[in-house]
């Protein structure tokens, strides 16, 4: 073979090898996991409880009965379920249960369902008519260790109640003394400030909550 054949040969050899292109090797697949849902207050059924909310692994079971809520009607518009309640209790996971002891005392309308924050973190209770409310972190309620005490302070106690979560840690609520009703707002971290959003110097039939804001009950 003449060497001219030779160079023809060994250069169309490298020709090749240099339009090859290299193979990268790819890439192992990863298997991305789905987000586990976030933990929401629901509604739940649980035989023989009067009312239950279930917050991640904390169901609130409230005890009670509607037999009397006709009587307690007014102006023909059927009492609120939450006026049939007697008592509280909490229970977890591991099937443990903690009962909720109010320090004070409550009358029938001073119960509420709508204790849980918005993603289940921490819990509001009303230990008296006159406060304070008690906040606790839902993972302490086993316990009831570092419960946040809210509680608007006077010369006159007044009625506290109409709790209502705004945020994870935000919360509104009113308080009513002689004649009148005040809105507070405030965080639930320590030390807890208190403000007031709302005032109704005349509400003897209370304020509640509107599309608009809150407003006098007519």
């Amino acid at each position: 073979m003449s060497s001219r054949v030779v160079v023809v040969v060994l250069l169309s050899l490298v020709a090749c090898k240099k339009s090859e292109s290299p193979v990268e090797p790819k890439p192992a697949a990863v298997e991305v996991k789905a987000a586990p849902p976030k933990a929401t207050p629901t509604e739940v059924s649980l035989a023989g409880a009067y009312h239950a909310v279930k917050c991640g692994d904390v169901t609130a079971v409230w005890s009670g009965s509607a037999d009397e809520l006709k009587d307690l009607a007014v102006d023909g518009k059927p009492a609120p379920k939450t006026y049939g309640v007697t008592g509280l209790t909490f229970r977890f996971a591991d099937g443990k249960e903690h009962a909720f002891t109010p320090s004070g005392g409550l009358n029938f309308d001073d119960w509420s369902f709508d204790i849980f924050s918005p993603d289940c973190s921490r819990v509001s209770l009303l230990q008296d008519r006159f406060g304070p409310f008690t906040v606790i972190a839902t993972k302490d309620l086993s316990t009831f260790a570092n419960a946040l005490p809210v509680l608007v302070e006077g010369t006159t106690a007044s009625v506290h109640g109409q709790w209502r979560w705004t945020g994870p840690d935000a919360f509104e609520f009113v308080a009513s003394c002689c004649g009148g009703a005040w809105v507070m707002s405030g965080k639930a971290v320590a030390p807890v400030t208190l403000e007031k959003v709302f005032e109704a110097s005349s509400a003897p039939s209370g304020v509640r909550r509107a599309a608009t804001g809150w407003e006098v009950v007519k």
